[in-house]
């Protein structure tokens, strides 16, 4: 249980370090915000490969002078592989707060004609 807790909150840190590097590569910020990202990212794939040693084989550490774009998109990235092992769903102004039975999405049988 105290696992999945640290889970869900390195989960939420990478969102974090995602809209943190979007917003840097927006607004054209210094090569200081993209190591700082970078370094981010580096130290909470280690603390999930301490917790789950098989993410070290799928995901490999960015280099300290990646761009804040590659940040921005390798973190969703490492918080989708842990999303799909959990039973928490991350929506729309929700991330970041897990939810579970949160139903997502429409059906055909929703529609109103």
């Amino acid at each position: 249980m105290e696992q999945e807790k640290q889970i869900a909150s390195l989960i939420n840190v990478l969102y974090r370090i995602a809209r943190s590097a979007s917003y840097g590569a927006d607004e054209n910020a210094g090569p200081d915000a993209a190591v700082f990202c970078a370094a981010q990212y580096n130290r909470v794939l280690a603390r999930l490969t301490e917790l789950e040693p098989a993410v070290r084989h799928t995901f490999a550490p960015l280099a300290t002078n990646a761009p804040l774009v590659v940040t921005r998109m390798a973190a969703p990235e490492l918080a989708a592989y842990f999303e799909a092992d959990t039973e928490h769903v991350r929506v729309g102004r929700h991330r970041g707060k897990h939810c579970r039975g949160l139903r997502v999405g429409w059906s055909p049988r929703s529609w109103r004609f």
